[in-house]
């Protein structure tokens, strides 16, 4: 939700208002409007919002709840009468009050959106500046709130310390607002609500009362508001609310808009260090949060069983104190109990799990044994050739030589499970990798490899040479995407003699890659990805099996593959049986664009041991 929150404080009256006496008479109107505006998407948590500051009034504000009325997406006529019932209730009594509104919802720079339609920005400032009632306050948590405040600047303010004097036996106006210009807000899952709203009401429970004098003012609330706005927007945020304000004010007294002496139950926090944390049991929502420092703060919650908690290096320290009505329940934090270590029981392991790493730390080893095998065809004669691999046992390595660079070591001896059974003694082929950005990130990693062998039997006539970039960008800290972009060529010695007296080609093969994985309770990562390539050649004259020969153009190949060679190196399926031992499953398929390409599939089972 973009939103915005102004304060507007407009006192006429040159005579003291004793804000204590009941002879004060406090109205308001507050109103939700999740229904969207026109090109909005609806809003969720307007209504809880208004429901959660009229709570509060009630509660601690010294309104009689008869005093209230709460608006579910009225029409704007039905608000502006509202407000036009409450000044005129106002002025017959003759006696000084309060008038309070509230709106959350849509905005723009010159109208509210109560379901859906406009409510004039003029209409409402008309009724807040009705002389009336002694003392206007207003409350706007929606988007644009420059044309409020009258700040007219899209960029970002530096975040201010709020002293702000309230005095009601002064003349003039505060208008505060929770952001500048057309700064963006949100409403979030996490709360309910939007994090403004959310952060003033727990100021008016007490979370705010700096002078530790059982009464929250304007001013702490807008303060203790304006802190957790910037820091949870500054976490979660698009951008940061930065809150501006207007002073028009002569007096040097400020407006306590809730007293903790008046509430029928309350919840007493004797802080020595903190912050602390005061959690809703029955809803698993933090209901506010206590800054840090050495005090002792008497808070308005509603019935039942809460949490107070603090957080540190060593652990989580809590309690779970039940409020009742008609009593002060007391949590000193020196009793506070631990109950687990940081992340005990949400870890499985001390450290990542270096099989899902996408560089291996310094040091360390990874060895993978596996049997494949696989089959295909090949379109290029009539019938088409189908063959089959056979089913062999292979040897991967690879060693983190420092945190960022591995090397890795293809093409070792390999067990063919023929008749008679063949060990093919293999070339290696080594590839360096280097791993730049931040783990749980972005990573972006170069690598090359180089393979040397011998296609007409002359040792060696051949270099294969492969270079390229992969990257991953963490979703979570254990989900990733994956992209590779590379180009292979292979290189030929001069006394390369292609078989059949047939010219040497030179061609090489870009290829493009994508690939997703993700880490199931550290126990199962699954990995997916699909590739394309082409190889760039000249025409080039090919001996098929059965002796005829072949021109083969230039040729566009798509695989699809499921698990790795495409994007990432994690393969179909690994269980993780613990930081050592791994066991991988993998399968993938290829395939031609074109018709008289080939397709082949591939499987693989094996072991995988990080030491």
């Amino acid at each position: 939700m973009n939103a915005l929150l102004a304060l507007t404080l407009v006192a006429l009256s040159a005579a003291p208002l004793d804000t204590g006496s009941t002879r004060v008479k406090r109205l308001a109107v507050v109103v939700g409007a999740n229904r969207a505006a026109p090109g909005r998407t609806p809003l969720r948590y307007a209504h809880r919002d208004a429901h959660n500051l009229a709570s509060v009034l009630v509660e601690a504000g010294q309104f009689s709840r008869e005093d209230i009325v709460v608006l579910e997406d009225p029409e704007p006529s039905r608000v502006l009468a509202a407000l036009d019932s409450r000044l005129e209730r106002l002025g017959k009594e003759g006696r000084e009050g309060m008038l309070l509104f509230y709106y959350s919802g849509h905005s723009d720079e010159r109208a509210r959106y109560p379901n859906g339609q406009p409510l004039e920005l003029k209409e409402l400032r008309t009724r807040l500046e009705d002389g009336r009632a002694a003392v206007r306050v207003g409350i706007l948590d929606a988007c644009q709130g420059g044309s409020w405040t009258r700040a007219k600047g899209l960029t970002t303010a530096a975040p201010f310390s709020v002293e702000v004097p309230l005095g009601l036996s002064s003349e003039g106006s505060v208008l505060l607002a929770s952001s500048t210009g057309q700064e963006a807000s949100h409403e979030t899952d996490a709360l309910q609500g939007s994090f403004f709203t959310h952060h003033l009401v727990a100021g008016l429970r007490g979370a705010a009362d700096e002078g530790d004098d059982g009464q929250v003012t304007v001013g702490e609330a807008f303060a203790y508001a304006q802190r957790l706005t910037i820091r949870d927007t500054s976490l979660h945020g698009e951008a940061v609310q930065h809150p501006s304000f207007d002073l028009r004010l002569r007096g040097r007294q400020d407006l306590p808009l809730t007293r903790l002496a008046s509430a029928s139950s309350t919840l007493e926090v004797r802080q020595e260090m903190g912050p602390l944390q005061v959690i809703q049991l029955h809803s698993g929502l933090v209901v506010l949060e206590v800054p840090e420092g050495r005090r002792a703060l008497r808070m308005a919650l509603p019935v039942g069983p809460y949490l107070v908690r603090r957080r540190t290096p060593e652990g989580t320290f809590a309690r779970e104190p039940q409020v009742e009505a008609g009593k002060t329940v007391t949590v000193h934090e020196e009793n506070l109990e631990l109950i687990g270590a940081p992340g005990l029981a949400a870890k499985r392991y001390s450290r990542p799990l270096a099989a899902t790493l996408t560089t291996l730390p310094a040091g360390t080893h990874a060895v993978r044994l596996s049997v494949s095998t696989g089959y295909g065809e090949t379109r290029l004669s009539t019938p088409p050739t189908v063959y089959a691999s056979t089913p062999s046992l292979g040897v991967g390595y690879r060693v983190g030589l420092s945190d960022r660079l591995e090397l890795a070591v293809g093409g070792l001896p390999a067990v063919r499970f023929s008749r008679p059974v063949q060990v093919a003694a293999g070339i290696p082929s080594p590839t360096l990798s280097y791993r730049l950005g931040e783990a749980g990130r972005s990573e972006w990693v170069p690598f090359a490899n180089v393979g040397v062998g011998a296609v007409s039997g002359t040792w060696p006539d051949v270099l294969f040479l492969e270079a390229g970039l992969r990257t991953r960008w963490w979703l979570s800290g254990s989900s990733s995407v994956h992209a590779v972009v590379s180009a292979y060529t292979p290189v030929h010695a001069p006394w390369y003699t292609p078989p059949g007296g047939l010219p040497v080609v030179r061609f090489w093969v870009p290829s493009v890659g994508a690939g997703y994985s993700v880490t199931l309770g550290e126990v199962v990562t699954l990995g997916i990805g699909f590739g394309a390539s082409t190889s760039i050649l000249e025409r080039n004259t090919v001996r098929l099996p059965d002796g005829t020969l072949a021109e083969i153009e230039h040729e566009f190949d798509m695989g699809l593959r499921i698990g790795g060679g495409y994007g990432s190196t994690f393969p179909l399926l690994s269980v993780h049986l613990d930081e050592v031992w791994s066991l991988t499953g993998n399968a993938s398929v290829a395939f031609s664009l074109r018709g008289k390409g080939s397709m082949s599939n591939s499987f693989s089972a094996g072991v995988l041991a990080t030491f």
